[in-house]
């Protein structure tokens, strides 16, 4: 059972908003809201993400966290990413998603087009169509030195390939086989690519393997 419905009632009271106004922001029924608060029925993970990121609360937050008033009351209240502004100027594409409690899957399941097909998605701005995935990050600590992004930040990735290859250089990269998800930075020297987590961490790199390797493409974070 996840925290859900107790997290809406609190969102609602905090926020003061009835449970039919709130049923109108996420194209519910007042009768959906009532059912998740009183635990008889579970919010579809579309309608999970959609009101996670409409208050800025991160998706494993929302779904497992009791959350505090307190806690409720220091989340961004604007959507993470104004979708109907973006409309405007950007092309928009639908990347799959996946929270931090898919990633264990998501590992094992990295190569099933079938599995990739199922996850949610995220609406963002982005050129590129193919070969892309959305993660919320869950451990920071495993990134390259450098970098600001916190636990329940959003990092969108593209599949590195032949063709684009030649630009990843100096970027954040991960790395995906059986076992994990492995971040560093991609380095060439001599025409050698490599994925280097620091001086001492270096991951083999052949988009020939089995393993997945991709590029940094895009992020989301949220607002303090």
């Amino acid at each position: 059972m996840t925290q859900t419905g107790k997290n809406i009632r609190k969102i609602r009271n905090v926020k003061g908003l009835s449970q039919q106004t709130f049923a109108e922001l996420f194209d519910l029924t007042r009768g959906n809201i009532s059912s998740y608060e009183e635990s008889r029925a579970e919010p579809k993970i579309e309608v999970i993400m959609k009101i996670a990121n409409f208050f800025g609360i991160p998706l494993a937050d929302f779904i497992e966290k009791d959350l505090s008033v307190n806690e409720l009351l220091h989340y961004n209240t604007h959507l993470v990413i104004e979708t109907e502004k973006l409309k405007i100027t950007h092309q928009l594409t639908k990347v799959p998603f996946v929270p931090i409690p898919y990633i264990r899957d998501y590992i094992q399941n990295h190569t099933d087009s079938d599995f990739i097909q199922k996850l949610p998605v995220l609406i963002i701005p982005c050129g590129s169509k193919s070969g892309l995935i959305a993660l919320e990050l869950e451990s920071p600590e495993n990134l390259p030195s450098g970098f600001d992004y916190k636990n329940g930040n959003i990092l969108v990735f593209e599949q590195v390939t032949k063709e684009n290859i030649h630009r990843i250089t100096n970027k954040l990269g991960m790395m995906i086989d059986a076992e994990n998800l492995k971040f560093g930075i991609y380095g060439n020297e001599n025409r050698e690519v490599s994925l280097s987590l620091n001086e001492w961490v270096k991951y083999p790199f052949n988009i020939e393997s089995g393993a997945r390797y991709l590029v940094l493409r895009a992020s989301f974070k949220q607002e303090e």
